[in-house]
């Protein structure tokens, strides 16, 4: 599966020369209700679901992709107003969250889970996959990392950071294979930007974008490969 990521061109040339992409932490998501979308009026359930919730937390991350990128609107909000990119990857399908949209909350039969012991594993996929409706134009596309499988580092705030390894090549082992990055409209990356982070052995696909002259969409224009110009040696997470 094609899927897009959108980040601002510092992180994606970072992204580029570390090999690696931030995953997100599910208490640091911009939806307020990560984890709450099921309707629990009793207290204490909704207890057992913080509980819950804080536990994933601290074994689970997430990394959100677009199932699209031609929406003015995901540019606009992240990928710093059009200055940056979509970084294109290809993902297992088994790997692929597809956030299910919904206008309500939904309803979860808390008597199998409580005699269960509680909220499990198994339902983490359906907190993880349910937003609000109008959250809907994001086509959003999930994957979880287990924290504990993945490259970490202390930030200048004391806190854990987590990165998923990315691989430019077909045959890498990495569930992230980068298969191109789209510029912005307004994206002023110049090819030896990117040439710089890739190491000479590598050739992205590159793609420019511009306004559709009939539709509200962002389309693409120009398609062009570009060949990297580092040297294996000064490979390194630079940390």
């Amino acid at each position: 599966m094609i899927v897009y990521h959108f980040i601002s061109s510092e992180f994606a040339l970072k992204a580029l020369r570390d090999r690696r992409l931030k995953i997100a932490r599910i208490n640091e998501l911009n939806d307020p209700f990560e984890f709450c979308a099921a309707d629990f009026p009793d207290s204490d359930t909704r207890n057992e679901l913080e509980t819950f919730k804080n536990q994933v937390n601290e074994q689970y991350g997430i990394i959100c992709f677009s199932g699209i990128y031609h929406d003015p609107v995901l540019w606009s909000h992240y990928a710093d107003g059009h200055r940056g990119v979509a970084l294109a990857f290809e993902i297992p399908d088994d790997h692929a969250i597809a956030v299910n949209y919904q206008p309500e909350r939904f309803s979860l039969d808390v008597d199998a889970a409580m005699r269960r012991g509680g909220f499990k594993e198994p339902d983490l996929n359906q907190f993880v996959s349910t937003k609000f409706s109008n959250w809907c134009y994001e086509h959003e596309i999930r994957m979880t990392c287990a924290l504990n499988d993945h490259f970490c580092q202390i930030d200048s705030k004391g806190k854990k950071v987590y990165f998923e390894s990315l691989s430019l090549e077909s045959f890498g082992r990495d569930a992230l294979k980068l298969v191109g990055l789209i510029r912005g409209i307004r994206c002023d990356l110049k090819p030896m930007d990117i040439a710089g982070e890739l190491l000479a052995a590598d050739t992205l696909s590159v793609q420019d974008t511009r306004l559709d002259l009939s539709s509200f969409h962002i389309i693409s224009d120009s398609t062009y490969p570009i060949q990297g110009v580092r040297s294996f040696s000064a490979c390194c997470f630079r940390v």
